[in-house]
């Protein structure tokens, strides 16, 4: 499932993926056994960080998302079942703007995210205050050019007849799904840089330039320091947050992951510039794997909101205004 090359990507075969995920029990682990989650947001972080250090192609953010917002919805259990052993596959529609789930009555311009083989995506429907899950057909999808080769993204041609699953989602389900959202996310820059940067540290001990390492010259060694110290930072602070999903409050938890979200946004523009600059011009050949990080990250760093709508989120809570 690991991408080196541009070629590895067509020539993976994804439903084995797939299928390789649910019968490691991957696509359950946000499943419920007696109300509880039967992975804690640290583990699910885990596996979405070797995930993305592998830059592999499978939906699994997608599919655990999708298994949250059909359990906070109260979805019939038989319908969670077929999701979490692999037998339906549901993308997330967001926004044309990325940063949120998308409304099902303005579908012009969604993305659907976690599209890999999926049978319908997910978004939400307004009636007056509530707010439902509705599930869409993407029988009629048309595949999209993503900016990040490694994960397929779908829209839809024409407005498909939605059906709503479950109960009324509350703000609080919502708020606390956000934030697993972005911890994931976060968990899967952190997993596709912090491999960058041990690719580029190898790189630097065996690529020679006058007759020596070009690690041993001191703005290599200052570059890849610097990255060394936003990435771990990145770790730190999507840990944090991808443990308060099940272990704070909402408000403290979503907090925890906005932050996260911002800080890890605002680095992976840096590393992953950091990153391309290491290789000097080989890392920017088609055939090389650091564009592919770099782009898997940066489109990360759009996904439920850049640094910047993180913060103005932040700031609204602060200030009473949301």
């Amino acid at each position: 499932m690991r991408v080196n090359t541009p070629a590895d990507i067509a020539s993976i075969d994804l439903d084995k993926a797939w299928r390789t995920l649910a019968e490691a029990g991957l696509l359950a682990m946000r499943a419920r056994d007696g109300g509880a989650p039967m992975s804690s947001g640290v583990d699910v972080m885990f596996a979405v960080e070797e995930l993305g250090a592998a830059l592999a192609p499978a939906p699994l953010v997608g599919a655990l998302l999708a298994t949250e917002l059909f359990t906070l919805a109260d979805a019939p259990a038989a319908l969670i079942d077929t999701l979490t052993n692999g037998e339906a596959r549901y993308a997330i529609a967001l926004s044309r703007q990325l940063d949120g789930l998308a409304d099902a009555s303005a579908l012009a311009g969604v993305v659907c995210f976690g599209a890999e083989g999926a049978n319908a995506a997910l978004a939400l429907k307004r009636d007056g205050e509530a707010r439902y899950l509705v599930v869409l057909p993407l029988a009629n999808a048309r595949v999209l050019d993503g900016a990040d080769p490694t994960r397929r993204l779908s829209a839809f041609t024409e407005a498909p007849v939605g059906e709503v699953v479950g109960t009324a989602l509350s703000q609080d389900a919502l708020d606390r799904w956000t934030a697993l959202a972005l911890a994931l996310v976060c968990a899967d820059m952190v997993g596709a840089m912090r491999q960058g940067l041990k690719e580029a540290v190898e790189y630097a001990k065996t690529r020679i330039q006058y007759d020596v390492p070009i690690g041993s010259f001191q703005a290599v060694q200052h570059m890849l320091a610097e990255m060394l110290v936003q990435t771990e930072a990145a770790a730190s602070v999507t840990r944090y947050a991808a443990w308060s999903v099940d272990a704070l409050g909402v408000a403290e938890s979503l907090l925890a992951a906005r932050t996260a979200k911002a800080y890890c946004g605002a680095a992976t523009q840096v590393l992953s510039e950091t990153l391309m600059q290491s290789y000097g011009g080989i890392g920017q050949t088609w055939e090389h794997v650091a564009h592919l990080r770099a782009r898997r990250a940066l489109f990360d760093r759009a996904l439920f909101g850049d640094e910047s709508h993180q913060l103005l989120r932040i700031a609204d809570a602060r200030m009473g205004r949301a």
